[in-house]
């Protein structure tokens, strides 16, 4: 877990799935993300805070925003647009489908954090 500046906590899934478009830059970005610097093209997947849902796709100005520092996010995956956020979604559920036999992400990722 990391503290942000205003002592929210950014938390990065250790197994990040990164978007083929952004691979090697996503220390960069979370990084900024963390303290708070604009990323125009940059989505990431967060697990979701809400009964009965298991990621959400943000684009990443929207977590600039206190709110959602306040709720610890943790984030599991980062791309460079909405699209390819949308494919590494496809690829958590294929990969916890096999594993799983089941399409349970968000149960799939905490028990592996």
């Amino acid at each position: 877990m990391k503290r942000d500046k205003e002592g929210g906590q950014m938390n990065v899934y250790r197994n990040l799935y990164v978007g083929e478009s952004i691979k090697g830059k996503e220390k960069s970005i979370l990084r900024k993300i963390k303290y708070r610097r604009p990323q125009l093209q940059a989505y990431v997947i967060v697990l979701s805070q809400k009964e009965g849902e298991q990621l959400e796709i943000y684009h990443a100005a929207m977590l600039l925003q206190p709110l959602y520092f306040e709720k610890d996010p943790w984030i599991v995956g980062i791309a460079a647009s909405e699209w390819e956020a949308y494919e590494l979604v496809r690829k958590i559920a294929e990969e916890v489908h096999e594993a799983t036999k089941t399409l349970e992400m968000k149960k799939y990722i905490q028990e592996r954090i």
